[in-house]
């Protein structure tokens, strides 16, 4: 393939990869990102890290040019809805396109779904965050980001958050980007924030997630926050019990299997008891172990309760 003129030009002299951090994304970064793996081993350590930076520009052009794709279809079923005026539809205008995206992308419905809400917000309330994208100034991630903190805010308040998010997400990881946005949305919108709490709490629920490796992951989903770190330092306070009196497994575990018995329907000195007692090398302490905390408080006492 053939490398357009004016790129030639603009690299004369220079290594390949010399300076290429200023190359926008799009058909000519396309281009010099052709070619096979091989040719890496003539560039150095820091023309390699602009390649990685190259493509991941790359990458988020791409995902745009897929997202405004998708909200081209999107709009177009929901005209045709709205022009529709028959009183019986097996799918609406929504739905149609997700099954649509599905089939087309061979993702899931809820995947499908997710790219068709980007899509929306990205070329609609979110423009600015769609072209930063599109830049490749921002990932997708980032552009997740952005999206799902705005969400349910008041209109008047999203372009100066989205502003003021796109200022520094460049040069921010998403976790730094997702807490500066809800310092600016606690801000600016702290009734929009509480309204969100509520309407997040009122979906909690216990999920189960089978893993790659055969285990699985339960999580209780959207519990008030207050509840839920009542609960997390209520069973650390035990395991780190437990791990001071010898338990030789890590912290994390103890938590694990503590828990586990909690749900299994054990009392608290009973599931610590049966942890024990589990461990043959560890029954030499634990009957005094249960003892001691039992001691003068009339029953498991206040250090666990």
């Amino acid at each position: 393939m053939a490398v357009p003129v004016e790129i030639v030009e603009a690299i004369g002299d220079q290594r390949e990869w010399g300076d290429r951090e200023w190359f926008p994304p799009g058909p000519q970064l396309a281009v010099c990102l052709s070619g096979g793996k091989e040719r890496f081993a003539d560039l150095t350590d820091d023309e390699l890290l602009q390649v990685a930076a190259a493509a991941r520009r790359q990458t988020s052009w791409a995902q745009a040019r897929e997202l405004a794709a998708i909200a081209e279809l999107a709009q177009r079923r929901a005209q045709v809805e709205d022009a529709d005026d028959s009183d019986y539809r097996v799918l609406s205008a929504r739905e149609s396109v997700t099954e649509e995206v599905a089939v087309a992308l061979a993702v899931t419905g809820n995947t499908a779904a997710t790219l068709v809400h980007l899509a929306e917000q990205l070329t609609g309330a979110l423009a600015a965050t769609g072209d930063a994208l599109e830049a490749g100034l921002i990932d997708l991630a980032k552009a997740r980001v952005i999206v799902d903190t705005t969400d349910g805010l008041p209109c008047e308040v999203v372009g100066g958050v989205e502003a003021a998010a796109l200022a520094k997400a460049s040069d921010q990881t998403t976790g730094q980007l997702r807490r500066r946005i809800r310092r600016i949305v606690q801000r600016v919108a702290p009734d929009a924030v509480e309204e969100r709490k509520r309407q997040a709490v009122r979906s909690r629920r216990l999920e189960v997630f089978d893993t790659p490796v055969g285990t699985a992951d339960l999580a209780l989903c959207d519990l008030p926050a207050e509840d839920a770190h009542a609960i997390y330092n209520k069973i650390s306070a035990a395991a780190r019990g437990l791990k001071a009196d010898g338990d030789t497994r890590a912290l994390h575990c103890i938590r694990a299997d503590l828990a586990t018995r909690l749900l299994h329907g054990h009392e608290l000195p009973d599931a610590i008891r049966a942890l024990l007692a589990a461990q043959p090398h560890q029954r030499s302490f634990h009957l005094a172990f249960v003892r001691r905390r039992c001691r003068g408080s009339g029953g498991w006492g206040p250090w666990y309760l």
